[in-house]
């Protein structure tokens, strides 16, 4: 069983153009494979799992014949993979405020007046 996944899997790979991306029915690269995503293929990134070797990304694929498919991509190889990442990094960056500099009406703290009274009075004093 073992030996026929990996033949499938490098029969895919052999058959694959350099810039094409296996797409898996699950987040592990011993699950069966779906399809081999093309280029020419719009993939979009729907959520990324982290935790494991590779982080695994849920995409829907939408074919060159119109096809759609649903699946997991392994690392962070395919160019719409990277753009999730990038976004993914300005949306935090955003939500916690990046650079000091950015943050707008930053509040300064207040003086407060010291009253007279209270430092001079003294309840165990003789006077």
């Amino acid at each position: 069983m073992k030996l026929s996944a990996t033949l499938i899997l490098g029969a895919a790979m052999a058959g694959a153009q350099s810039d094409s991306t296996l797409l898996y029915s699950e987040c592990s690269n011993t699950s069966s494979i779906r399809r081999v995503i093309q280029s020419a293929d719009t993939v979009e990134v729907r959520h990324s799992l982290t935790g494991e070797a590779e982080t695994c990304y849920a995409v829907s694929v939408t074919t060159a014949g119109g096809e759609h498919v649903h699946g997991f991509l392994l690392g962070a190889a395919h160019p719409a993979v990277i753009r999730f990442e990038r976004q993914q990094e300005s949306h935090i960056a955003q939500a916690f405020g990046g650079a000091a500099s950015e943050k707008p009406n930053a509040k300064k703290p207040v003086a407060r007046h010291k009253r007279a009274w209270r430092s001079s009075w003294n309840p165990f004093s003789t006077k």
